[in-house]
């Protein structure tokens, strides 16, 4: 048989019963093994013998034992849950502001990228445009950014923590009005810089006729992007965007035939030049999407990819 070393310390304590009488022929040809054996009953004679000396522990021991490994049914054995325990109410504006700063990192950089380069864009060609025309050409390119931002940072589809921000105290609300208000911010914020350039690089152009242009037609189309990116997704928002976008160019000015009616093209004019009606039905349009939409169940009722 192979040496067995691993069988040495049963055979020592007398507990090997089956393999006995092998493993003690194989001792008396094999010297190594003879010698670990005669170690290994060394140990198992101290151990016996100190052993001996020792008193048992008493019962009482293994009764505190098991009554502490086994816990008791009660009111006493219930563990507490974790609470919050902060004021939630106290400073209310430093609360408002750290949320609303906070919406900055949750935002992707697409976002912010894709609104930038459009404006820009825009006040480049409104700067290149001939005179007169660069309302216009502002008119045409704010307003499509600030649509395409908000879809983008308030859509369903793209808010990775959600799930860990509907388990805070902020109402979803709450968040959700803060990302829409930091991304309009961010886009006026740009239209009025690109504006301010504009002006002093061309002289006699009014800043606030500028202004008007483009902000006039900004808020109902952030308002129909956000509607339909929250309560639908956010593709529904860009798509719609682009599409009054597009119906705006054409019936600005048709340079090749587009087989649509002059009349279809000017039912987006209203939205660029919005009055008092148009600009109450977005912000009703904003409010109730608010409203509704930490209401509806996340992807429920969304097409699926």
């Amino acid at each position: 048989m192979t040496h067995p070393t691993h069988r040495l310390p049963a055979y020592a304590a007398g507990h090997l019963t089956g393999d006995a009488a092998a493993v003690t022929a194989h001792l008396a040809g094999c010297t190594s093994c003879a010698t670990q054996a005669r170690a290994w009953q060394a140990t198992a004679t101290a151990v016996r013998d100190a052993t001996a000396h020792l008193a048992p522990p008493p019962p009482s021991l293994f009764t505190a034992i098991r009554h502490h490994l086994t816990p008791t049914p009660g009111p006493a054995a219930t563990r507490p849950v974790p609470t919050y325990r902060g004021d939630i109410g106290t400073r209310p504006l430093h609360r408002a502001l750290a949320i609303l700063t906070r919406q900055r990192t949750l935002i992707r950089w697409p976002v912010w990228t894709l609104a930038a380069a459009l404006i820009a864009g825009g006040a480049v060609l409104a700067a290149l445009a001939p005179t007169g025309h660069a309302a216009q050409v502002l008119a045409m390119t704010v307003p499509l950014a600030a649509a395409l931002a908000v879809a983008g940072a308030c859509g369903t589809d793209n808010d990775p923590p959600a799930e860990l921000a509907a388990a805070l105290p902020t109402p979803p609300r709450v968040v959700l009005l803060a990302r829409l208000t930091l991304v309009l911010t961010a886009t006026v914020t740009a239209g009025l810089l690109a504006t301010l350039a504009l002006t002093a690089l061309t002289p006699g152009g009014g800043a606030a006729g500028l202004v008007t242009a483009w902000f006039g037609p900004l808020v109902p189309l952030s308002a129909t992007s956000f509607a339909l990116s929250v309560l639908w997704r956010p593709s529904a928002g860009v798509t719609t965007a682009l599409a009054l976008w597009l119906a705006r160019a054409l019936s600005i000015g048709q340079v090749t035939p587009t087989g649509l009616s002059p009349a279809a093209l000017r039912l987006a004019d209203p939205l660029w030049t919005p009055g008092p009606a148009v600009l109450t039905a977005a912000a009703a349009l904003v409010a109730a999407t608010l409203l509704l939409g930490p209401r509806l169940p996340r992807h429920a009722g969304h097409i699926p990819r």
